[in-house]
């Protein structure tokens, strides 16, 4: 036990946290982890399989917005819920549909080919209303551990599990198909088996967090008192671009990363693939950790937004660069490779938006209408995916490889005007964030 008491009173001091919010965080944190890399993994699977031809680009991405649309129709419902009556029931549940998802694929796969889209329609209808539950639940308890003190860091902290579940299960659920040979049923009863271990672990290793239950409100009036809230209003046009853009990497990535030719058997995994990924995952959880921290300290977030959204409009361009001419689709790895010191620079500046953007949104809401306000980010969230797959589904029938730099230019340069009319929230009179000195709420209940 002594062997463990320097380094947990180092993360106490160094997150600003006590020992019980650490523990708490921690396990949050880990089964985040492990339900999106699972997830992520089968998500995979289902790009892989089910559309595998460009040609397809259109109805490929019409099926990538049915996950954010059910997304966008169940989550200002499940966000009060967090309000009304708690954080831990909805976080189990999400996790739970998500597992049931995953296995389910299995057998849907095997269905007709005429019946196959349907089935994983419904199947991608599940993981949005998982996905609904889990963000409102997960940032919602991550809110409650946070003052203006350590907003931006633990923030990032959610979002590097977010991604990093995503990368690594995107990541191993291709390579486990294009290049170990595993049968789609393999990874997917994988992935099924990670998401039940990360039901287990919210069940019995995070606890409620400390928030004030609001059973007597209705859900209507939640949703509308944060929809009249101007601050959330004007993050609209600086979110969804953002994650237009990002729905819009996710639902091609297979085009626009692997390289024509890597079919099952034949290794992907080669020295300038492995550098590229380094050069970029490596600089951008830095910054996340090192750059939130500095937000905090500074109580700033617009110009770190800012500075992000400059860096990965580097990033697009230099993607656009490296892109195969038609018919070929995917990445010059090469190209990427020989210029993996600027991927790196560009990366750690990309890092800097994601712990400001949502720490500037819990600096806004209030702590009676948290859940409430982050199923709302979530519905901007969803938004953001339908937009980018749609579009780019669109765009690249119309114009092929070169769809990408304009919507990533477009979309970035929206986001980056719309940064400019938000106000500094952070540096507002202590009676705009009563969180950092209030006492703290009565809990809903025990689990």
């Amino acid at each position: 036990m002594s062997f463990l008491s320097w380094p947990v009173r180092f993360l106490e001091g160094y997150f600003r946290v006590t020992g019980d919010d650490l523990k708490n965080l921690t396990a949050l944190y880990v089964a985040t982890l492990v339900m999106r890399a699972a997830a992520f993994a089968g998500i995979a699977v289902m790009e892989h399989v089910v559309f595998p031809d460009p040609k397809d680009a259109f109805w490929y991405g019409v099926l990538f917005t049915i996950y954010p649309l059910a997304e966008i129709i169940t989550v200002g419902y499940f966000g009060t819920l967090c309000d009304r009556i708690g954080r831990k029931g909805i976080l189990v549940m999400a996790h739970v549909v998500t597992a049931a998802a995953v296995f389910l694929f299995i057998g849907a796969i095997a269905l007709p080919k005429w019946l196959e889209p349907w089935a994983v329609g419904v199947l991608f209808s599940l993981f949005g209303i998982g996905a609904a539950m889990k963000v409102a639940s997960t940032l919602a308890m991550v809110n409650d551990h946070t003052s203006l003190e350590n907003r931006a860091q633990l923030m990032a902290l959610f979002d590097i599990v977010t991604f990093g579940g995503f990368a690594l299960g995107f990541g191993a659920g291709f390579l486990a198909l294009l290049s170990l040979g595993w049968s789609t049923t393999q990874v997917l009863v994988a992935a099924g088996a990670g998401v039940l271990v990360s039901v287990v672990m919210v069940q019995f290793m995070v606890r409620e967090t400390q928030v004030r239950a609001n059973r007597e409100a209705r859900g209507w009036d939640l949703l509308a008192s944060v929809f009249r809230d101007r601050d959330i209003l004007h993050l609209l046009p600086v979110y969804i671009p953002v994650v237009a853009l990002y729905g819009y990497v996710v639902s091609f990535a297979e085009h626009l990363i692997v390289p024509k030719g890597a079919t099952a058997g034949g290794s992907i995994l080669t020295l300038p693939l492995v550098t590229v990924v380094v050069s970029f995952a490596g600089p951008l959880v830095l910054s996340m950790v090192f750059m939130g921290r500095y937000s905090d300290f500074r109580r700033l977030r617009r110009p770190f937004m800012g500075v992000g959204l400059v860096c990965f409009g580097g990033l697009a361009l230099l993607m656009n660069q490296a892109q195969l001419p038609p018919p070929q689709t995917g990445a010059d790895l090469g190209l990427l490779f020989s210029e993996w010191p600027l991927v790196a620079v560009l990366s750690f500046g990309a890092g800097t938006f994601p712990p400001a953007a949502l720490a500037y949104l819990g600096d806004i809401v209030r702590r009676d209408v948290s859940g409430t306000s982050f199923g709302v980010y979530s519905i901007i969230f969803g938004s953001g995916l339908i937009v980018g797959p749609i579009l780019g589904g669109t765009l690249t029938q119309m114009m092929g490889s070169g769809a990408f730099i304009v919507i990533a230019l477009s979309l970035i340069v929206i986001s980056g005007a719309a940064v400019l009319f938000l106000r500094e929230s952070a540096r507002a009179p202590a009676e705009a964030a009563p969180d950092a000195t209030a006492a703290p709420d009565p809990p809903v209940g025990k689990s």
